[in-house]
């Protein structure tokens, strides 16, 4: 049985290191992304003023969309954790009154 926890907590872990890593892999997307709409801004002739603060804008704006997903696979994260949580006692429970003889 206390290996069957493990498992569980272990399966939860790695899912919930999975939507981390999704959501950092799409952030990076998303900065790649910035940085290939900055680097085209830069080989345009525009004014300087004018590409710094296009380039600026993009990224400012990738990185606070990258920050919101990172944000909401954390929160998925706690979520899961605390629901393998939850789960586990219910468990845990369960096993210690069956040992106990109480159905």
């Amino acid at each position: 049985m206390p290996a069957e926890i493990r498992d569980t907590i272990r399966k939860i872990e790695k899912e919930a290191e999975g939507l981390i890593e999704k959501a950092r892999t799409e952030a990076r997307g998303i900065l790649e992304d910035a940085n290939k709409k900055a680097r085209e801004t830069l080989s345009a002739e525009l004014l300087v003023d004018e590409f710094k603060s296009e380039r600026d804008r993009i990224v400012s704006g990738a990185q606070e969309e990258a920050e919101k997903r990172i944000e909401k696979a954390r929160k998925a994260s706690a979520l899961i954790r605390s629901a393998s949580s939850s789960k586990i006692d219910k468990f845990s429970r369960s096993m210690a009154d069956q040992v106990r003889g109480i159905s």
